[in-house]
């Protein structure tokens, strides 16, 4: 007999369960991204995943870690230019520096998944913050 995931994670006792463990999941990303175990760019999809699958919203019984507003800000935090260098950096971005076209390789990740993190931000301003980088993403290496 097959068991999809989806009715798994419906069920009350497995869903109180799932939760649990992204939970866990979420403060051990953050530590490795802080640690430097883990690039920033691959904790922000790892917790990107987990918001849009078992984020905070009002009575959830998940922890404040997997609030969407604040995993949206810390990954804001973690792209290592302003917007408007990256904006600048993207004209002509081929000519650039390998160094350099990595760096907006890594920003373009973090970018998707802000992207994936959007549609659950509760603070109006962060999400028009999160929308503007991401018209930009497209053009970016």
């Amino acid at each position: 007999m097959e068991v999809s995931l989806s009715r798994m994670r419906a069920s009350e006792p497995l869903s109180s369960m799932w939760r649990g463990y992204s939970s866990l999941a979420a403060q051990a990303t953050n530590e490795a991204i802080e640690l430097g175990v883990m690039p920033p760019w691959k904790g922000c999809m790892r917790l990107a995943f987990l918001v849009s699958e078992y984020g905070s919203y009002p009575g959830s019984d998940v922890q404040v870690v997997l609030h969407p507003d604040q995993v949206a800000a810390n990954a804001l935090r973690l792209i290592e230019k302003p917007y408007e260098e990256i904006v600048e950096a993207v004209e002509g971005w081929s000519c650039r520096p390998i160094s350099e076209i990595a760096e907006l390789r890594r920003a373009k990740n973090i970018i998707h998944a802000l992207a994936a993190i959007a549609p659950h931000v509760l603070d109006s301003e962060l999400g028009k913050e999160i929308a503007r980088w991401v018209d930009v993403c497209e053009r970016l290496p």
